[in-house]
């Protein structure tokens, strides 16, 4: 491929983020996207993410090394480290030359990741990738600490969401401002409500499809054959690993009073501020239900930036740690890749 050739393939290839909580059902929306044959999506790769970790790495190659030891990223798709450049000149020239050429290796045109993990700083991280699209995933609040509550049974990283729920709740609506935010700045957002996807997959994805202005294709609405081969195995995914998209099933209540009453208080409060539109889901506020007081939000809300300084703390930590082991049970057999710098 000449060098004009590859110019002209970068420039046409554009940018998605999938947005949404942990347990949102972000997986599921991830799978039937990829399905798409222009669409190429990395499964929480979070490489923008990784500017705090990977800072002072971009120089001498080791910011590969280092990807590899937070998540796996680069083994889980496939992708071999001495494949990639060595010396870039941050995280995001990082991402967008290696999410480009993963896309390439399908032949798609539509390159980017979904990912939970935005909801900490995403205006900062989508300012980044200003030619970017942003697809927000909502889910009814009730039915998304019910996952992370069964979730928490087997994968002890949902436990912090179990004890500190407001972390979740206050996550939800930092996405919700940066929706906002972003659409206000003229930015391509769409939005997708879980409950609709389940039961009308084949509307949600043709808006999709319209809003990527890329042809539907019927595929989008089945599991069936899609490549799951990047998602951490466990039973937290099982569901997203069948072939069948399965509505509301009837499950024991796991969540207590006291995190159910918590998540009535805060639907009430998004209700009002927001004019009975968001969040879709729940359809009513249980009777009864008020929004939370001025003291409950503002401890909610200490606590959570408390627990945010807390996390960049615990990166600047392991920044200094020099990994020498890597994990290896998510390697798969890499595909040999030809990287190029975006030029």
């Amino acid at each position: 491929m000449s060098k004009s050739t590859q110019h002209t393939a970068l420039v046409n290839m554009r940018p998605l983020f999938v947005l949404g909580l942990y347990r949102s059902g972000s997986s599921l929306l991830y799978t039937l996207l990829n399905q798409h044959s222009r669409i190429s999506l990395l499964y929480e790769a979070d490489l923008p993410m990784l500017e705090l970790f990977l800072w002072g790495q971009f120089r001498n190659g080791n910011w590969r090394q280092r990807w590899e030891f937070w998540n796996q990223g680069p083994s889980r798709h496939g992708i071999p480290l001495e494949s990639m450049p060595a010396e870039v000149s941050d995280v995001w020239e990082a991402t967008r030359i290696v999410y480009q050429n993963v896309a390439r290796r399908k032949g798609a045109a539509i390159w980017g990741e979904k990912s939970p993990r935005w909801y900490d700083a995403p205006l900062r991280r989508a300012g980044k990738f200003p030619d970017a699209r942003f697809i927000f995933l909502w889910r009814d609040m009730h039915s998304v600490m019910r996952s992370v509550a069964r979730a928490a049974a087997t994968e002890p990283s949902f436990r912090k969401f179990i004890a500190r729920p407001a972390t979740h709740l206050l996550g939800n609506e930092r996405l919700r401002q940066a929706c906002d935010a972003l659409k206000a700045r003229g930015r391509l957002v769409h939005e997708v409500n879980y409950e609709d996807l389940i039961f009308n997959t084949t509307d949600s994805m043709q808006e999709i499809c319209r809003f990527l202005e890329v042809p539907f294709e019927d595929r989008m609405t089945s599991l069936e054959g899609g490549d799951r081969s990047a998602i951490r195995p466990g039973e937290i995914h099982t569901l997203v690993r069948s072939d069948r998209i399965l509505g509301k099933r009837t499950q024991p209540e796991v969540l207590s009073t006291l995190i159910r009453t918590k998540i009535d208080r805060y639907v009430c409060h998004w209700k009002r501020k927001f004019a009975g539109v968001w969040p879709k889901y729940p359809l009513e506020v249980p009777n009864g239900a008020q929004p939370p007081s001025p003291l409950e939000l503002w401890r909610d809300r200490i606590g959570d930036e408390a627990w945010m300084l807390w996390e960049k703390a615990f990166v600047i930590m392991l920044h200094q740690i020099r990994p020498l082991v890597y994990p290896k049970k998510y390697v798969r057999t890499p595909e040999v890749i030809s990287f190029t710098a975006n030029s």
